[in-house]
């Protein structure tokens, strides 16, 4: 645990929050500044800062907990769900405490990510040197 972190305070019930689910290794609860209704975090217990240092047990739990909470979001009227986690500062992380972001999506919301994305436009030489690089 971390000292300073808010999600640690949170795991350790020295600040409240909307428990969505929890077990020994993960926990899920509302987002204070939702973007849509039913804005669910999905956090570790453990403190991890992002993806680069998670255990892989851990991290398959969040993704089996993801789901389970994606299908209750139907019960809240939600078409889709938008799922998304950021790894550091320039990826725009604000707590440096790994965490998954679950938002249900409905027609009515004015939550858009596809109006920000810029994509690139990139060669074929471009394109086979990013893969020479990070292809498994």
């Amino acid at each position: 645990m971390e000292e300073n972190c808010i999600f640690c305070k949170i795991v350790k019930k020295e600040l409240p929050c909307f428990k969505v689910y929890e077990d020994d290794l993960v926990l899920a609860f509302l987002n204070i500044n939702p973007v849509t209704l039913g804005h669910t975090l999905l956090i570790p217990k453990k403190h991890f800062e992002n993806i680069f240092d998670i255990d892989e047990n851990i991290l398959e739990r969040i993704a089996e907990v993801s789901k389970k909470i994606a299908l209750k979001m139907e019960s809240i009227d939600a078409e889709g769900v938008t799922v998304f986690q950021s790894n550091g500062k320039i990826a725009e992380q604000e707590i440096m405490h790994y965490h998954m972001h679950l938002i249900p999506r409905r027609k009515s919301d004015t939550f858009r990510i596809n109006s920000v994305l810029k994509p690139l436009v990139l060669n074929e030489d471009q394109f086979k040197n990013i893969l020479e690089k990070i292809k498994i």
